[in-house]
């Protein structure tokens, strides 16, 4: 499988991404949730703003948004080996530990 879709939903007017949730607070910005597959979106409007009798709740934010399909073609990405990350990791520590050290050795020379 070299391919993966994510799903987004996003208000038509202002471009931000909703952020999931029952609430209704603060539920725009510019990243937003994305959601593995259109099923946990429909989880979400059923649990937060969908009613017993299929009636949207008062709530309800998503009057001017739509649905993003973002599809990612893993096959066309840019990659490097996990190594050189984890050197530079390793590389990083060793030269806070080395700082660390000057600075204690500097602290004890003057006691």
């Amino acid at each position: 499988m070299d391919k993966m879709k994510a799903y987004k939903i996003r208000d038509k007017e202002t471009g931000l991404f909703s952020r999931g949730g029952s609430s209704t607070y603060n539920i725009w910005s510019k990243v937003g949730k994305t959601w593995s597959n259109l099923g946990h979106i429909k989880n979400h409007l059923n649990h937060s703003f969908l009613l017993h009798d299929g009636t949207l709740s008062k709530e309800y934010p998503y009057h001017n948004a739509e649905i993003i399909i973002v599809e990612v073609d893993y096959s066309n990405c840019f990659r490097y080996d996990m190594s050189i990350l984890v050197d530079d990791m390793r590389e990083s520590k060793a030269e806070q530990d080395k700082r660390n050290r000057e600075c204690y050795e500097k602290w004890i020379r003057e006691q």
